[in-house]
């Protein structure tokens, strides 16, 4: 039982911590990059955000797929830093679409928590991913969520939240599937 349980920490551990970073080779690839940069206070503390991703979703360019794609997201202060990478497997794909309108950060427990949604393009199909960067309380969190679009062009969580939400805070997790239900609905919103 614990060598299951040390599997599952392992495995929930290793896309957010122990990624390996893009091999030198690919970095050829780097086509264009789009940074967005956000500063917030947590009370009196004021926090820099730095969300970079390379090789974007570009349809004015109409990229959808490529070599490599990744996101960083850094959040730093006076006394904290902390960063999230995330190397998309699948970029030969889609790319990672980051709609700077989606960030949103929040107050709860007295705690800043800073939601960073992104999705991928070129996946035309009726399932798509909707994927969270989540800073909290000095923890971070990376989650991929799987949607349904309908016929009717209305789309939904395939996904359990609450299983897949489950080591986040309550009244987090509550904001984080409002946010969901809330920018997600059309097939239109994850392009």
């Amino acid at each position: 039982m614990k060598a299951l349980i040390a599997g599952f920490i392992l495995l929930f551990f290793i896309p957010v911590c122990g990624q390996k970073s893009v091999h030198d080779s690919l970095k050829m690839y780097y086509r264009d990059s789009l940074i967005i940069n956000k500063n917030f206070k947590t009370g009196t503390v004021s926090n820099q955000l730095t969300i970079k991703v390379i090789n974007p979703c570009n349809a004015e360019k109409e990229r959808f797929d490529g070599a490599v794609t990744t996101i960083s997201a850094t959040v730093k202060n006076k006394s904290y830093n902390d960063r999230v990478v995330y190397n998309y497997p699948y970029a030969q794909s889609g790319l990672i679409n980051l709609k700077t309108s989606n960030i949103s950060n929040y107050t709860v427990n007295k705690h800043q928590a800073i939601l960073i949604p992104f999705t991928y393009c070129g996946n035309w199909d009726n399932d798509t991913v909707v994927s969270y960067i989540i800073f909290y309380n000095r923890k971070k969190y990376l989650y991929h969520i799987k949607y349904y679009c309908g016929e009717d062009d209305t789309c939904k969580p395939d996904d359990n939240l609450n299983i897949i939400l489950k080591d986040l805070p309550s009244k987090l997790k509550l904001k984080v599937i409002k946010d969901l239900e809330t920018k997600y609905n059309t097939s239109n919103d994850f392009y």
